[in-house]
């Protein structure tokens, strides 16, 4: 089996485009989170929201692409950018035949067409434009036409663990020796009216209008909701010869990958599919690594949507994980910051967990204001703390109950 690590990672977030812009931003304490501007919003029951605040097409695109692309794709495109270029992908040294473009998408396209079915029912205009907005597979085909990659080319849509999943798939392929190198991560918008109204109806969401920095309030006894967030995480992986034959650094890598589903209800968790996800990525990690447990785990990168039900769901499944050791590892849940990117979060996450290693450091978890007995562990509430690490379990969960458990090490 092939060792499969990390070499390029690249991000567009409601905390800035760029790793290095939104890391020191999540560091800080800073909140994505803002009020959303414009008519459309306005007679919303819920006008708050993360979006990618310093984000303009045309600084990345002109007219006739933008035109093409949901900005679920064009955010991929910005990320990838980003990832690809640390990677040194793009030469002599890469296959393109070898590249395999995985990344994760689920709502980004019915946002995307929302506006042109409006104009259609409404006033009988007619674009043809409708089919490659919609697609949630635009952002991997439109990457993988961008750079000519022509690896297997596909995306997983498993709603909100969409890009953990693409993650694992991708490191499968390399670590079996069917690939080389791939594209992954996630990217997705939730932002339009319809999709908005639809969350809203579903009391998903929180209603905090007043206060959208303070809406998103991960396992704190008061949260009322998640809040709708977009961006894009991308990751290169590939195999350690590869990226020793390359001589490119490696940042870290993919020790890992469990999955599961609750077979339980089609929104609401149950603890024990996401306990059997992290079960499996630390046995998967044991296999690859040996001797990992929960002892070696240093970081939690929680899923963490700030709803009543899947915080203490998930609180509850890590300690039947971790037993005893649950109340001695630090947990972060970054929505409270970035509110929650669909398919795109676990992407946003797994870039963290890079950074977190990189640096051995931990960001904060934002809004934890009142103590919740359900949720009593660790969540590093006092603002950035320097944390020896070598090993972080990153959770992704979703509706439908499909679960994702990566365990991300750090590069030796």
């Amino acid at each position: 089996m092939n060792q499969v690590v990390i070499t390029g990672i690249g991000i567009a977030s409601p905390l800035g485009i760029g790793v290095e812009t939104f890391w020191q931003n999540l560091l800080a304490g800073k909140s994505g989170i803002g009020p959303l501007e414009g008519e459309d919003f306005a007679t919303l029951p819920v006008r708050i929201g993360a979006r990618v605040w310093d984000y303009r097409a045309e600084d990345h695109f002109d007219r006739k692409e933008a035109r093409r692309m949901s900005l679920s794709s064009q955010l991929a495109l910005v990320a990838a950018k980003e990832a690809i270029e640390q990677a040194q992908l793009m030469g002599n040294t890469v296959d393109p035949v070898e590249v395999g473009v995985m990344i994760g998408s689920s709502i980004g396209g019915f946002a995307a067409s929302d506006p042109v079915y409006r104009e259609y029912y409404q006033r009988g205009r007619k674009s043809a434009m409708v089919i490659p907005l919609s697609m949630n597979y635009g952002p991997s085909a439109n990457v993988s036409i961008r750079y000519g990659f022509q690896g297997p080319l596909f995306t997983v849509d498993a709603a909100c663990a969409s890009a953990a999943h693409s993650m694992g798939y991708a490191y499968n392929l390399i670590r079996t020796g069917q690939l080389d190198l791939a594209v992954t991560g996630g990217a997705d918008s939730p932002f339009s009216t319809g999709v908005m109204e639809a969350w809203a109806t579903m009391k998903a969401l929180s209603t905090r209008n007043e206060d959208p920095e303070e809406a998103s309030r991960p396992f704190s006894l008061d949260r009322d909701g998640m809040v709708l967030g977009e961006g894009a995480g991308i990751l290169i992986l590939e195999s350690e010869e590869s990226a020793n034959r390359r001589n490119v650094p490696i940042l870290a890598e993919i020790k890992g990958y469990g999955a599961s589903g609750d077979s339980y209800h089609i929104t609401q968790p149950h603890q024990q599919g996401p306990a059997l996800a992290m079960r499996r990525a630390l046995k998967d990690a044991a296999l690859q690594a040996g001797g990992m447990g929960v002892a070696q785990i240093d970081l939690i990168n929680a899923h963490a949507t700030a709803t009543q039900q899947n915080d203490s769901t998930e609180t509850a499944a890590i300690k039947a994980v971790f037993g005893e050791q649950a109340y001695h590892v630090p947990i972060i849940g970054l929505k409270g910051a970035l509110g929650h990117s669909i398919a795109a979060s676990s992407g946003i996450q797994a870039v963290s967990c890079v950074l977190a290693l990189r640096d051995q450091i931990v960001p904060p978890t934002l809004n934890v204001a009142v103590p919740d007995p359900d949720c009593d562990l660790d969540y590093v509430t006092e603002g950035a703390r320097k944390v020896k690490m070598e090993n972080v379990l990153m959770n992704a969960f979703a509706f439908g109950g499909s679960n994702a458990g990566l365990v991300v090490g750090k590069s030796m």
